[in-house]
């Protein structure tokens, strides 16, 4: 049997050294990334009863997001109008549903359920229609990911999955995550930890090596507060080595 490890490093082995993507694909990969921040900074807000700095930062976050998705629109050239048209509704629909939640938790400090359910689904709708958007402009503009790039990507997926069933469980008055499909945050976590394993270390550079042992680092926390169901939940830190992570991802993958 491959193991995971044995195909990330075929990958590096395999795919050319440098990218030859677009800012536009890359824009657009971007953006899913940007919204499943922005439902984790959401569940944050809710953990913590609508804190105002949080809601600041959650707000500052949804105007790049829009910034973000406006320069897709305007980048996309027209034999993708089906495509457009789908991401800018489901980003209306997501956007509505996160102002809503928002307003009820500033009024009431309690959101509706079916509408945190429904901002969720919005959501993922959207990191799919954007990843469908990803592979057509892949294949029809003859872009390629580095193996670099295309390892970066898959860790901020499974971290962000992670990330995701334990920020839920955060806020969540019954502690149990929304996610229930798929695989569990164990298996999860242990894809993540793999695909750290199997970066090509002795290649790498000084720089390239410092940020990976800081992920590790911070990695090591993250999967001790998610793997134990009985520990004190601490959202505020996962959340913070959560976007350091994210940004090092960054630097691995240039």
């Amino acid at each position: 049997m491959v193991t995971l490890r044995s195909i990330f490093l075929m990958f590096f082995v395999c795919l050319p050294a440098q990218a030859n993507n677009t800012p536009l694909e890359q824009n657009v990969f971007k953006l899913g990334t940007s919204v499943k921040s922005l439902l984790l900074k959401y569940y944050h807000v809710q953990a913590d009863e609508g804190n105002g700095e949080l809601v600041m930062a959650l707000q500052q976050r949804l105007k790049d997001g829009e910034q973000l998705h406006q320069q897709i629109q305007q980048q996309l050239p027209g034999r993708y109008m089906q495509q457009s048209q789908n991401v800018k509704q489901h980003w209306a629909t997501f956007k509505q549903h996160l102002q809503t939640n928002l307003r009820e938790i500033r009024e009431s400090a309690f959101p509706e359920l079916q509408v945190v359910t429904l901002m969720r689904q919005a959501a993922n709708d959207m990191v799919s229609e954007l990843d469908s958007l990803s592979a057509l402009l892949q294949q029809h503009e003859e872009i390629t990911l580095s193996a670099a790039e295309h390892w970066s990507r898959q860790q901020k997926r499974l971290l962000l999955q992670v990330v995701e069933r334990y920020i839920e469980r955060a806020a969540s008055s019954m502690g149990a995550p929304l996610s229930v499909d798929g695989p569990s945050l164990n298996e999860l976590a242990a894809q993540f930890e793999q695909g750290l394993k199997a970066y090509p270390q002795q290649q790498a550079s000084a720089g390239a090596k410092a940020a990976l042992n800081r992920i590790r680092g911070q990695w090591l926390f993250i999967e001790k507060s998610t793997s134990n169901e009985s520990a004190r939940l601490v959202p505020y830190l996962v959340m913070r080595y959560t976007d350091s992570i994210l940004a090092r991802l960054d630097t691995l993958a240039a």
